[in-house]
């Protein structure tokens, strides 16, 4: 399996910063995986992720006006794993080099989308280097891809790789996983480039990844830490 093409998103921490995924157990199991609706989980994504994308308390305030609600723990185990693995992955990362990073935190929602239950995580994480908020919406129970154009329109953007596409410098089996990724949008500045993934049951990277189904992710530079500072 060739992992360089989507090494970028490899190295994207599932709370929102640069954590380098490892080996922690295997994703849980799902009773009931469904077929996405494209259009609606696209929506949903940016409508939270994208009006306040320049600021994380901003964001987080959008997030509980359109009805997101914090995870309380205990209410689903699948989430509680998940979360757990997403903060001991940022762990791990901030461990091995404490120099560079100079603060992070985060905050996990779930609202219904199509009758489904979502998770949607928005975090910061501030370094040596740049700073960053992330806003990453998931689909747990999600058992196909989602139509990468839907993406498309919400960006403005053509696609810029896909390893389900004919580059074999990308090409991945898609029984480990499918990931379509836009280059930085010209219309909404300072936000990075954006990440559709779907990994599927049985996937040899979900151990890594913590989760199997699909999840919409982008990362947007900060403009200053004034809102951190207060």
């Amino acid at each position: 399996m060739r992992l360089s093409g989507f090494a970028g998103w490899m190295r994207v921490a599932l709370a929102g910063g640069t954590t380098t995924l490892a080996v922690l157990g295997a994703a849980p199991a799902r009773a009931h995986a469904e077929t996405p609706d494209d259009a609606a989980f696209v929506a949903a994504f940016g409508e939270v992720c994208i009006p306040k994308r320049l600021s994380y308390r901003g964001t987080l305030a959008l997030a509980e006006e359109l009805g997101w609600r914090p995870v309380v723990t205990g209410d689903n185990a699948e989430y509680d794993r998940f979360i757990t693995h997403a903060a001991d992955l940022l762990a791990s990362e901030v461990a091995e080099d404490p120099d560079l990073y100079q603060g992070s935190g985060g905050a996990w929602f779930t609202r219904q989308i199509g009758g489904r239950s979502h998770l949607l995580t928005v975090s910061y994480l501030l370094t040596g280097v740049m700073d960053t908020m992330g806003c990453h919406l998931y689909d747990l129970g999600a058992a196909a891809p989602l139509d990468p154009e839907a993406v498309t329109r919400l960006l403005g953007q053509p696609i810029a790789y896909t390893t389900d596409g004919g580059d074999p410098f990308y090409a991945v089996d898609p029984a480990v996983l499918v990931t379509t990724v836009w280059g930085p949008p010209p219309d909404l500045p300072r936000t990075l480039d954006t990440y559709l993934t779907f990994i599927p049951e049985g996937s040899e990277v979900a151990a890594k990844t913590g989760f199997t189904g699909l999840t919409l992710k982008f990362s947007t530079s900060l403009p200053d830490r004034a809102e951190f500072e207060q």
